[in-house]
């Protein structure tokens, strides 16, 4: 997944392409079903059918038009769902894991820390001491990381 500066770099230097409102709709019914489906394993070739596309196709028009890749895509909604369920529930970390379809704890907590900078546990108990009694309503409090770098830009 790109991290904000990488994806400004990415769009600034490839800017995103429109293409017709056929091709967005295949590649916007693909997206939903990457969104509903993100837990399961789904192949690029499973998530290219959706779109009618070519696997190697789908992965350049959907980068070209979103922005970032199925894979990326599907890491940055686990990543979001990962921290809202750290911060609302009491399950563990290992539960939290396979629950968001990670095949190994050690990948998981390797990439939530490369992209918050703060391994689970630790992500959970720094909101639990700055939200203190209201860390169960983190989802109040929550920015998507979508809407994140807007505001990290200014």
């Amino acid at each position: 997944m790109r991290s904000a500066s990488r994806r400004a770099e990415f769009s600034s230097r490839r800017s995103l392409q429109l293409c017709d409102a056929v091709t967005f709709a295949r590649l916007s019914r693909a997206r939903d079903y990457l969104g509903a489906c993100y837990r399961d394993r789904i192949t690029l070739k499973q998530a290219a059918s959706h779109a009618c596309l070519s696997p190697f196709h789908f992965d350049r028009l959907f980068a070209q038009t979103f922005g970032e890749t199925p894979h990326e895509f599907i890491t940055r909604v686990r990543m979001e769902e990962a921290k809202r369920l750290l911060l609302a529930e009491n399950h563990s970390v290992t539960d939290i894991c396979f629950d968001l379809g990670y095949g190994s704890l050690g990948s998981f907590s390797v990439k939530f820390r490369s992209l918050t900078g703060l391994s689970p546990a630790e992500f959970r108990r720094q909101a639990r001491v700055s939200f203190g009694g209201f860390a169960s309503l983190w989802p109040l409090y929550y920015i998507p990381t979508c809407y994140q770098h807007f505001f990290l830009r200014s």
